[in-house]
């Protein structure tokens, strides 16, 4: 059987490294982007991803929110939102 192939998208890297050796141990097949531009290119540049992992907040450059809107513009994945941010505007 084919390992499902995720995409984690998070800026903060120890965070992403913790993220990715839980779906690891799942046997998931983990692409990380650190960058909402970096996710925008990986999904354009591949078509094997099965699922989006993304973090709203991602620092500097363009937000979770504004790459999603990008990448489902032109394919159609799956997208799970991650945020550690309870704030009634970020939620």
């Amino acid at each position: 059987m084919k390992k499902k192939k995720i995409l984690l998208v998070e800026d903060e890297a120890i965070i992403a490294a913790s993220k990715e050796q839980i779906l690891l141990k799942y046997k998931y097949d983990v692409i990380t982007a650190l960058t909402g531009e970096e996710a925008v290119e990986v999904v354009n540049n591949r078509n094997d991803i099965n699922l989006i992992l993304m973090d709203i907040d991602l620092g500097e450059g363009i937000n979770g929110t504004e790459a999603a809107n990008l990448i489902l513009k032109n394919h159609e994945i799956p997208l799970i939102f991650l945020s550690s941010h309870t704030e009634r505007k970020i939620v």
